[in-house]
C-alpha cells in the first residue's frame, strides 16, 4: 500500500520534463479524442493518472475492477489501456486476456507494484506496450500511451 501512495504522490507532484510538453504529446489521433482507459482498484492512483492523462490533452475513462470495464463499451479505435497487473476479481493479464478472446482488445501499457520475475514473465507474455513498475516516470507513460495510440489510430484504409 505504501508503495502505491508513493506513486499517487510522485504522479502529481513530478514536474514534466522539458524536452516534451502536452502539445507535443496531442498529435497522436485528433486532439482531444483520443481516450485512455485506466484501470486500478487504488482510487488515488486513479485519479493522480487522470489529472496526468488529462493534462496531456486525452480523455480518461477510469475503473476500479475488472468486470466494470468488461461491461463498459469500449471504442474501437483511438485509444488504449493502462492496466494494473494486480486486481480484485482478477489479474489485469487475465482481463486483457478475456478481452483479446472476445475480439475487444487494445493497446494495453501494464503497471505493477510488484518486481518479481514471475509477475515480469506473465507480463511480457501478454505482449503489452510497455510494464511500468511503480513509481514511474510520468514521461515513461506518456511515451507508452502515445506509441499505444499510434497502433489504435485507424489508418487511412481502414477508414
Amino acid at each position: 500500500m505504501a508503495s502505491i501512495m508513493t506513486t499517487a504522490a510522485r504522479l502529481t507532484k513530478q514536474p514534466a520534463r522539458p524536452s516534451r510538453t502536452a502539445q507535443d504529446r496531442k498529435t497522436v489521433g485528433a486532439k482531444g479524442s483520443a481516450i485512455v482507459l485506466v484501470l486500478d482498484d487504488d482510487t488515488s492512483v486513479c485519479r493522480s493518472l487522470r489529472r496526468l492523462i488529462s493534462a496531456a490533452g486525452f480523455q480518461v475513462q477510469t475503473f476500479g475492477k475488472p468486470s466494470e470495464l468488461l461491461a463498459s463499451e469500449l471504442p474501437r479505435s483511438n485509444a488504449c489501456m493502462v492496466v494494473d497487473i494486480n486486481l480484485p476479481e482478477m489479474t489485469g493479464i487475465q482481463m486483457c486476456e478475456i478481452l483479446k478472446r472476445s475480439g475487444r482488445s487494445l493497446p494495453t501499457i501494464l503497471i505493477t507494484g510488484r518486481t518479481d520475475t514471475r509477475t515480469q514473465s506473465l507480463a511480457e507474455q501478454s505482449n503489452p506496450i510497455a510494464l511500468l513498475f511503480k513509481p514511474f516516470e510520468e514521461e515513461s507513460l506518456l511515451d507508452a500511451i502515445s506509441r499505444a495510440l499510434a497502433l489504435s489510430t485507424p489508418t487511412r484504409f481502414d477508414r
